[in-house]
């Protein structure tokens, strides 16, 4: 093991012992603040448990970059021939949908006509999408929902069109059906919008492979309330506290084809209601929304309500990326986009020569 490897998981394995010392002290503070003693220390402890599952997840990306020593397999065995491979590419459906009859002072601010089609580092949103997935390597077949040939772009990379559609309820159900006529197999797919500009083939690659072993029926990201703080302090996301922190959803989806086509009709409501918490909890019964308001909340009871409502084994996927939860849905957020970029030279949207990877996409 290299001495740059062995020190980043030395960081790592002290950050998971402080993240259970926090979590121990939290449900103590838990318990004193339900008498009403000392709620800002309840605040304190909750921010630093965000911060530090927010390291770790840093910790774990750079344990992945770290170069690894050179290493002797032993020949595999007869078992392990046996096993089934783990899924290595995806089938992505994009949600692109829009109102033409709805007046938006987005469209309005940018010129165009088309949501996807907002400009940001000279391409339209949609394709900084596209292009995230084809250079992480990890995307099969491409289904954008909302756009056509008629739209003339060029993504460097074959994609399967399907017609605009009035809510991103029923362009996530079309993009998914269509996913299920090219190939109606059961395998896992990836869901998102086209509204996040700033995602990377990194941030892509780093989500699946924190999704693995594919073990769960349904993986979603969130993003914490310190990260989209630090790097665009004046979004304005809505935040879901919970007993570990505030999160804001990260806008990335993986679960089985078969699983998206089963909770179509159960999850209409929570897409109407994604932008408002309260209608949320609302839907999903007074248990809920008692915790909510006790600040008891936590991800376990998320993920328990994914097998109580949806019948489904589910999990969250915890991203320090705050560029995955940037969407971009009004002129003052097109703009901290425009901003942010404008701070980071080096991010990949920014003029980064963009490959032209195409292998598996037939």
């Amino acid at each position: 093991m290299t001495s740059e490897r062995a020190a980043l998981i030395a960081r790592k394995n002290e950050t998971i012992r402080e993240l259970a010392g926090i979590r121990r002290r939290l449900e103590a503070a838990q318990q004193a603040a339900d008498s009403g003693a000392h709620p800002d220390r309840l605040s304190f402890l909750q921010a630093e448990f965000g911060r530090l599952q927010a390291e770790e997840a840093q910790l774990r990306l750079a344990i992945d970059r770290a170069p690894h020593p050179p290493l002797t397999l032993p020949a595999p065995s007869r078992v392990a021939e046996q096993e089934q491979p783990m899924q290595e590419k995806f089938d992505v459906f994009i949600a692109a949908g829009y109102d033409p009859d709805k007046a938006d002072p987005l469209l309005e601010a940018a010129g165009v006509d088309h949501k996807s089609l907002v400009p940001v580092a000279g391409k339209p949103m949609i394709w900084h999408v596209v292009r995230a997935f084809v250079e992480s390597g990890r995307v099969g077949k491409i289904v954008i929902v909302g756009l056509g040939p008629e739209h003339g772009l060029d993504f460097g990379a074959p994609v399967h069109y399907v017609p605009n559609q009035p809510s991103l309820w029923a362009s996530q159900n079309a993009g998914v059906r269509r996913l299920q006529e090219i190939n109606p197999d059961d395998r896992f797919i990836i869901g998102t919008t086209a509204d996040i500009p700033l995602l990377t083939g990194e941030i892509v690659g780093w989500f699946v492979e924190h999704c693995q072993p594919f073990d769960r029926e349904l993986y979603w990201g969130i993003v914490p309330e310190d990260v989209m703080v630090r790097g665009f302090p004046d979004s304005k996301r809505s935040y879901l506290p919970l007993r570990e922190g505030r999160f804001c959803s990260g806008d990335l989806y993986l679960g089985k084809l078969s699983t998206a086509l089963h909770i179509q009709t159960k999850i209409r409501s929570f897409i109407e209601t994604r932008k408002n918490v309260v209608r949320q909890l609302w839907l999903l019964g007074p248990a809920i929304i008692l915790r909510f308001l006790f600040r008891r909340l936590s991800l376990d009871d998320m993920l328990g309500v994914a097998q109580r409502v949806f019948g489904i084994t589910g999990g969250p996927v915890i991203l320090p990326f705050a560029e995955v939860g940037m969407d971009v849905d009004k002129p003052f957020q097109w703009e901290q986009v425009v901003d942010y970029l404008a701070r980071h030279p080096e991010h990949p949207v920014n003029g980064k020569e963009k490959g032209r990877r195409e292998e598996g996409m037939m």
